[in-house]
């Protein structure tokens, strides 16, 4: 039997969901103070969240050609947890990292609001497919990606880690 490679996207994205929960129980009960391990190891967290996006992006650029009403209800799902844990995730790990993420913005509106709005507009459409906008959807995703790797190669320089 062949597996379609929509539903692999579909795994990994339940893998990074498993990785988020984990990350943000770390994160949000730790009472450690921040080391350059810790640091180090927020920035593995950021790109792996960064990665994460670039599926999501896949995910939704992919979502179109799927005739099967259940898988694509299962990838809006996947996507808005992820979205939605992503949002808990940046607070809870910001003090740790060397990226202000209060400063980030994707289309002028401060990156933690874009996520949510994401995840909401992602939510909403569960209801009604048609009215998703998913090439526009999957952009917003990339930008947002985009803006965090972007951020995250300057966090590296700040440490003085090497690219």
């Amino acid at each position: 039997m062949e597996v379609s490679p929509f539903y692999i996207l579909l795994a990994k994205l339940e893998e990074e969901i498993a990785f988020q929960r984990k990350v943000i129980n770390t994160f949000m009960f730790a009472q450690e103070k921040p080391s350059p391990e810790i640091t180090l190891k927020t920035i593995d967290i950021l790109r792996r969240l960064s990665q994460g996006f670039r599926l999501i992006a896949l995910v939704m650029d992919e979502i179109e050609s799927m005739t099967d009403k259940y898988m694509k209800e299962q990838a809006l799902l996947l996507s808005s947890e992820s979205l939605s844990l992503t949002s808990l995730m940046l607070p809870a790990i910001e003090s740790m990292s060397p990226i202000f993420l209060e400063s980030l913005r994707v289309y002028n509106e401060p990156i933690l609001e874009r996520i949510e709005s994401v995840a909401e507009f992602i939510e909403n459409s569960l209801q009604d497919y048609d009215e998703l906008a998913v090439d526009e959807l999957a952009q917003t995703i990339e930008d947002i990606m985009k803006t965090l790797e972007y951020h995250i190669r300057l966090g590296e320089r700040a440490l003085g880690k090497v690219i």
